[in-house]
């Protein structure tokens, strides 16, 4: 009877616990819906404060329409949980505005009024199979006066920047007055054709393209310089071969402490005037030429070298004099992580990720008066690398076997605030003086198309592959007072790299090079030597048949040569080869303990604590 009451009591005890679970589950579902814990590294499901200071200057309500071919993706698991995803972020946004956006989920039906509602908004079908079955997922934002900007595939390779993009067209369609800002820029924003790129794209830069969508621009001509005084900020891109009005006027707008954002690049490889200066090289670039104003704002950027980081090397296919095709780490093509932007920064310390080619470095001089503050550094691993070796004498492979790191890191963008003195005296003789408020980019082939974004030629869509975009509007929001953008950040990294990989991955690489190089070396010493006995024939010599006879010791030494550069070619192969066998066993043995060894292990810790504690309440 006991034992009959005990198992009653249990009964009913678990009857109550499963009860009270479904009870606090229906309450969490009505009560907790909105609540949300970000627990990953990156804050990745977190919105940006700037997004929710974006909605709420909106002056009238936004509407964002979300297309999603439910039906035809719910057999693509990996569209369709970044389609939940979209949708999860979009409804956050739209409940942080307080009734200013406002947001629909249309399914796409084939041949539905829908469809034909998502391709008069620009949006792009995707074919799945050969039976012409269609997938649509893309978004657009439509403002109070039907202005309608689109994205038109919503790509899950790209949801890092998602939240940029999304805001960027929130801002864009509910904006009422633009923000007025001064560019004068040295390279033409229409890129003509590259017959040496085929697969580039020509016409309008992307960048300001987006830029005329959200700002007054107001273009300065360098040849005839005047900047509008009710211009809010003034950007300058790659000044050089620039007349003295020009330079009076950069001058000006610096000492008045108005914001002032300037790209000086000691190698700008986008100007097509570098098209005239390669003869056949890697590549070519133009050099600015405003030392002098930066020496009078108390900085300086070196216009014969820049900056290779090992640490940020960018992957890319090259070339070698001999023909070969190999990967390899370009150490001047930095492909910048978290790690190297200022987080305290409101510019940068939303992003994650840049992509620089041939920056410069910035160095503060002994005599300045202002203050530099670092807003992008490289890492410890970096070398100045003389500019001529990017050109005419450029070879990727050479770059990294000589490379030599300095062991300090370099700034590669700065801020420069202080107490600055004109370069030129006015008419009374006397130099005026103001409080520098500049912001000193050593770089500005990042504002390339190529840099940072990819262009599909089949699909014809343009994706962001890096933050420059970001880094660029972040600016100019935080310039001109507005700050709408600038609290914008790049959502992070959603699948995880083997980091220590690469690093080992780099090291390994740089290793091998070093010794290919001296294999290389010893193989064109032994030739020589060679070269050197058969012209030393002559001493030894002719045989009856009129054949010229080398020394007993000649031949002995030409054996010998004759093996090691054998030798030598042998091991040059081993290493050519052992370079990426090591490198894939490397990440093949991390993987197997990420995904094997150390569940396994997890594993037996519960095994033996599951029968530990079994054991004891046998015992108890």
């Amino acid at each position: 009877m006991a034992v009959s009451d005990k198992r009653r009591s249990t009964l009913v005890a678990t009857i109550g616990v499963l009860t009270a679970l479904v009870a606090l589950n229906a309450s969490a579902w009505f009560l907790l819906r909105s609540a949300r814990l970000d627990v990953t590294e990156e804050r990745l499901y977190t919105v940006s404060p700037g997004v929710g200071t974006l909605v709420a200057s909106l002056p009238e309500p936004v509407r964002i329409e979300l297309y999603w071919t439910r039906e035809q993706g719910a057999d693509l698991p990996s569209i369709r949980a970044y389609a939940q995803r979209v949708q999860e972020f979009l409804e956050e946004i739209v409940g942080a505005s307080d009734g200013l956006l406002e947001l629909r989920v249309i399914d796409p039906e084939p041949f539905s009024e829908t469809e034909d509602m998502a391709r008069a908004a620009g949006i792009a079908p995707r074919t799945l199979d050969t039976t012409g079955r269609t997938l649509m997922l893309g978004l657009a934002v439509r403002g109070p006066t039907d202005k309608t900007e689109t994205i038109p595939w919503l790509d899950p390779s790209q949801e890092a920047f998602l939240e940029y993009e999304v805001a960027r067209r929130i801002l864009s369609v509910g904006r009422d007055k633009k923000p007025s800002v001064a560019v004068l820029s040295t390279i033409p924003e229409e890129k003509p054709f590259d017959p040496r790129n085929p697969m580039g794209r020509g016409g309008k830069s992307v960048l300001f393209q987006q830029l005329d969508l959200l700002y007054d621009l107001r273009r300065v001509d360098p040849a005839a310089p005047s900047v509008p005084q009710d211009a809010e900020a003034l950007v300058v891109v790659q000044p050089r071969g620039l007349a003295e009005p020009a330079l009076r006027a950069i001058d000006a707008w610096a000492v008045s402490g108005k914001p002032l954002i300037m790209f000086a690049d000691p190698w700008c490889e986008m100007d097509p005037a570098a098209r005239s200066l390669d003869r056949g090289s890697t590549g070519a670039g133009t050099t600015h030429d405003i030392g002098p104003l930066l020496a009078q704002w108390g900085v300086g950027i070196d216009t014969e070298n820049a900056v290779a980081d090992l640490g940020y090397a960018t992957r890319i296919m090259y070339r070698s004099q001999g023909g070969q095709v190999m990967e390899m780490s370009h150490p001047c093509w930095l492909s910048l992580e978290k790690t190297a932007l200022d987080a305290a920064d409101p510019v940068t310390g939303p992003l994650a990720a840049m992509n620089l080619k041939a920056a410069g470095a910035i160095v503060r001089r002994n005599d300045a008066k202002t203050t530099m503050t670092n807003v992008i550094t490289s890492t410890e691993r970096v070398q100045l690398v003389q500019t001529l070796k990017l050109g005419f004498f450029g070879e990727v492979d050479r770059l990294v076997r000589d490379f030599k790191p300095l062991g300090t890191p370099l700034a590669l963008a700065a801020r420069i605030k202080g107490p600055i003195e004109s370069m030129y005296p006015g008419e009374d003789g006397a130099r005026a003086k103001g409080e520098a408020n500049i912001l000193l980019v050593a770089d500005a082939d990042m504002l390339d198309d190529e840099t940072w974004t990819s262009f599909d030629q089949s699909t014809g869509a343009l994706a962001t592959i890096a933050d420059n975009g970001a880094f660029v509007f972040n600016a100019l929001e935080q310039a001109t007072g507005a700050q709408l953008l600038s609290g914008l950040k790049s959502r992070g990294r959603y699948q995880r790299p083997f980091d220590r990989v690469e690093a080992m991955r780099k090291d390994a690489e740089a290793r091998y090079l070093r010794r290919e190089q001296e294999l290389e070396d010893q193989i064109k010493k032994g030739e020589m030597r060679i070269n050197e006995l058969q012209r030393e024939r002559g001493s030894a010599g002719v045989d009856a048949n009129g054949v010229l006879v080398l020394t007993p010791e000649q031949v002995t030494e030409l054996e010998k040569l004759q093996q090691t550069s054998k030798d030598a070619r042998k091991e040059l192969r081993e290493v050519q080869r052992s370079l990426r066998s090591e490198i894939e066993r490397t990440g093949t043995g991390l993987m197997m303990l990420n995904v094997i060894a150390w569940p396994l292990f997890v594993a037996l810790l519960a095994t033996m604590w599951i029968s530990l504690r079994y054991r004891r309440q046998r015992a108890a």
